[in-house]
């Protein structure tokens, strides 16, 4: 079996992977799924005027470190930290990456920890409001994405079509928005630099257990991590919110084979889930 290259950054900051505080259901929500509503809006411009779609694409790409540094990155450890800027409050948070497994890990002072991750093609996620969950349908279909490198790269073989549609901005830097239709029927937006052709923002609609939840991502601070220049903040605003993601560290070294091992209760959940074979003797 050939395992997909970990990429330090391949969690699309859809973090469900993701969680901040327990503040209210509404702001659970939010971090659940890291459910940013939308606040750039498109600055119409005609068609015929826009830069084809793939070499926005491809420009992001090579602005970036190009097809060959992405498909060499490798496993290991991301440190993130998660503001919300009215409150001040700050909560860190720990990706692990081996391959095409994964895990995510939060802990939220009085609430409990946060977790979720894929292995051995089990997608799961457990916190303290929803307990511990296999994830099926859409929920699985995300984070099994997140692993694979031509999502990253908007690899044309894994895209329906893509389409300039709109001279827009990201937090006042003029973006060209491109829209994407996936293979898998999805739909996602990215906006991507006039000046130095790096994406500024993402856009996509993502699933959790209350729903599909819009979301946009603003992203800034390019920095280098071995050949691939990555953002390392993140921002977007709900239900009046600022909410600020920040890489703190990436550590490239291979995490230890346990730290992907599933935890009893999702263990006990598939022996649940597993069908019965039933014998009759005659």
């Amino acid at each position: 079996m050939i395992r997909k290259p970990y990429h330090p950054f391949r969690f699309n900051f859809t973090i469900p992977e993701s969680h901040m505080t327990l503040l209210n259901r509404t702001t659970m929500t939010i971090c659940l799924t890291l459910a940013l509503t939308p606040f750039a809006q498109a600055t119409e411009t005609a068609t015929t005027a826009l830069p084809a779609a793939r070499s926005l694409i491809d420009a992001h790409i090579a602005a970036s470190g190009g097809v060959e540094a992405y498909a060499k990155s490798g496993d290991g450890t991301t440190k993130v930290q998660m503001e919300i800027v009215e409150n001040g409050m700050k909560l860190d948070m720990t990706m692990y990456g081996h391959g095409s497994d994964r895990a995510s890990l939060m802990a939220i002072p009085g609430a409990g920890d946060f977790r979720s991750g894929y292995s051995g093609g089990v997608a799961w996620s457990m916190d303290p409001m929803n307990g511990p969950r296999l994830l099926e349908g859409r929920e699985r279909e995300q984070i099994i994405e997140q692993g694979d490198p031509r999502i990253t790269i908007r690899d044309p073989g894994v895209i329906a079509s893509a389409t300039t549609v709109a001279l827009s901005e990201s937090e006042g830097r003029p973006c060209y928005r491109v829209e994407i239709k996936w293979t898998s029927g999805r739909e996602t937006a990215d906006c991507y630099g006039t000046e130095d052709g790096l994406m500024l923002s993402t856009e996509s609609v993502v699933a959790s257990p209350m729903g599909d939840m819009k979301q946009i991502s603003h992203v800034s601070d390019y920095k280098s991590f071995g050949a691939i220049k990555l953002p390392t903040r993140m921002k977007g605003k709900a239900a009046g919110m600022t909410q600020l993601i920040t890489i703190q560290s990436y550590d490239p070294v291979a995490p230890a084979a346990e730290v992907f091992a599933l935890p009893a209760a999702i263990e006990a959940l598939i022996k649940k889930s597993a069908p019965t074979t039933s014998t009759q003797s005659n």
